[in-house]
């Protein structure tokens, strides 16, 4: 069978945290780490995929729709079910799909992440066509490491549901799902199922283990009525409550916004990308900050941390960045040492592995460069200067 060629074009949207979204142009998962929410529970490490995929149907006066679809083994090569629609694809500013419907309704669905919290809002908006409008949206539930694939998950998830809010239980040490409805009504019905042996294309290139039985608690129904735009906002635990919940457009705006500041306003074009990418690898670790080493693998590790951190920061006129990062990694120095990395899951998750022959010299260098950036700018920061002296 011929793969879509926009299976292996890739969108990445990251919260600050070292939790993220990701997936392809398609839609179509082709890896395990492709998900709609993926949380660090001990920022940036400790990541858990809380929300694998949504299947969404749209329902108007010409029937029924599916706009989502994965992939599965079948006798003749693969299945690809339940078959989904052309649709146009651009990742800037966030990810946005354009899907013609049949019967000439034209939805536009877009997906962006806040940072600084596990929170992602997706909406659908049409921009074409009339008469009511409905979409069916089955959420599928994770609760596992982000580098795993367990046996089948059980479907029944413990639920609540408030006014204004949906919320699930995970199993294991994961924090809760809760989901926010934006629609001018909705409506929410218990439909427990497990969809077995999705094919992820890309783990299977890899020769890894590649089916996965998919989770589901239920179906949400998002109705439109003749209006334009429905969506729904998913977040990790109770340090989000409803009411801190955002719909799409106040969160993009707000995500738009922190996005320019980002890049000299003259930056513009592929320049002004790439200042956007270099935040993404810039995230919390406790009080401080960190450098990620690689999406969607990798958690922060010294020796890169200290490499890339010239460019991500020092390049870009963050120097109170580089400068936070640098106290960071100060507090792990050890005997003269920097750790390369800390591990992501397992029993010795977070404790510093000390491995490395030149992190300690790469954490020197960049430290003498920003406190020499520091004092070109007409600034200083003791607290970095004694960090460093120790």
């Amino acid at each position: 069978m011929r793969h879509d060629p926009d299976d292996a074009l890739e969108w990445l949207e990251t919260d600050g945290l070292g939790g993220f979204a990701m997936g392809t142009a398609s839609g179509v998962r082709t890896r395990r780490y492709h998900a709609l929410l993926v949380a660090a529970t001990e920022p940036p490490i400790g990541r858990r995929v809380l929300v694998e995929d949504l299947e969404v149907v749209a329902l108007t006066m010409a029937g029924r729709f599916p706009l989502t679809s994965r992939r599965y083994p079948a006798p003749e090569g693969e299945l690809l079910h339940p078959g989904g629609l052309p649709r146009a694809f651009q990742p800037e500013p966030w990810p946005r799909w354009e899907i013609a419907l049949p019967d000439g309704t034209v939805l536009v669905h877009e997906l962006v992440v806040r940072h600084g919290s596990p929170v992602v809002a997706l909406r659908w908006l049409r921009v074409a066509g009339h008469g009511p409008l409905a979409l069916e949206v089955r959420p599928f539930l994770g609760g596992r490491g982000f580098h795993a694939l367990p046996e089948a998950p059980e479907p029944r998830f413990p639920i609540h549901v408030e006014a204004n809010e949906l919320g699930w239980e995970l199993p294991g040490d994961t924090p809760d799902v809760h989901l926010r409805p934006f629609a001018p009504a909705w409506r929410w019905a218990d439909d427990p199922i497990v969809h077995r042996r999705a094919l992820l294309t890309d783990e299977r290139a890899r020769g890894l283990d590649h089916l996965q039985d998919l989770a589901s608690p239920g179906v949400l129904t998002l109705d439109a009525g003749d209006g334009e735009e429905v969506g729904l906002t998913l977040a990790a635990d109770r340090r989000e409550t409803p009411e801190t919940l955002p719909a799409f457009f106040p969160l993009s705006e707000s995500e738009r916004e922190r996005r320019l500041q980002l890049a000299p306003r003259a930056t513009g074009g592929a320049t002004a990308r790439l200042y956007r990418a270099a935040d993404a690898y810039l995230v919390r670790r406790g009080a401080g900050r960190t450098v990620i080493a690689g999406y969607p693998w990798f958690g922060d590790w010294g020796r890169d941390t200290f490499i890339a951190l010239r460019g991500l920061a020092l390049a870009t006129g963050r120097l109170d960045v580089a400068a936070e990062v640098v106290r960071t990694w100060a507090g792990h120095v050890e005997g003269g040492m920097l750790p390369n990395r800390f591990p992501d899951d397992g029993e010795d998750q977070g404790e510093a592995e000390y491995n490395s022959v030149d992190a300690a010299l790469w954490y020197a260098v960049v430290a003498g460069e920003t406190l020499d950036a520091l004092a070109g700018a007409g600034a200083r920061d003791p607290e970095l200067e004694g960090a460093v002296a120790r």
